[in-house]
């Protein structure tokens, strides 16, 4: 069987099942991307090479997580943005050094992140509440149950294409509305798609 023209919610479906020919297929179409795309924030080759193969090797084991119906490139870039920030957050914290930080700048620090973590929590409850009723408690039943499409689909007595097209129209009016707070949106992002 060749892989190269199925659609990436297929593939992903195949590694699922454990076929390392659908990775292979995804890991060819997107790895380089996902390198070009790196090398924009992180100069360092090596580092960028081993971010992504990192990624793809989590996509691999946890492809039984991931809820893709469609393409994964949104999903990859995002887990990508994430994989990004995280390294440069930690390689920021390493290379200061530990005298140069006073206690009030550590508080200061602290406050900001509590303010911008509530402020994104606010954010994100506000858009919820403006999701209609029936698309608000599919999406609800999705993230915070963890039920997936054919479940929710048979409690609610609507099909799977209805509760599919709920879940990505409630995840691009979230998304749209978050924009504003990109760094900890990332974050969420990510949270919301595995």
């Amino acid at each position: 069987m060749t892989y190269k023209g199925l659609p990436d919610g297929t593939l992903i479906h195949h590694c699922k099942e454990g076929n390392d020919l659908a990775f292979n297929e995804l890991f060819r179409r997107y790895f380089n991307k996902l390198y070009q795309f790196s090398l924009k924030y992180i100069k360092d080759e090596a580092v960028v090479e081993e971010l992504v193969l990192d990624l793809l090797l989590r996509i691999w084991q946890k492809s039984d997580q991931i809820m893709v119906e469609g393409e994964l490139a949104p999903y990859l870039f995002t887990a990508m943005k994430n994989t990004l920030f995280n390294h440069i957050r930690k390689k920021q914290k390493i290379t200061v050094p530990l005298e140069s930080i006073s206690e009030q700048t550590y508080v200061g620090s602290m406050i900001s992140e509590d303010f911008e973590a509530g402020e994104l929590r606010l954010a994100y409850s506000n858009l919820l509440k403006q999701l209609s009723p029936q698309r608000k408690k599919v999406f609800e039943m999705s993230r915070d149950m963890d039920m997936n499409h054919k479940e929710i689909a048979g409690e609610l007595q609507l099909s799977v294409n209805t509760i599919e097209n709920h879940i990505s129209a409630a995840l691009r009016f979230l998304r749209q509305g978050l924009q504003k707070h990109t760094d900890i949106a990332l974050v969420l992002a990510l949270c919301l798609y595995l």
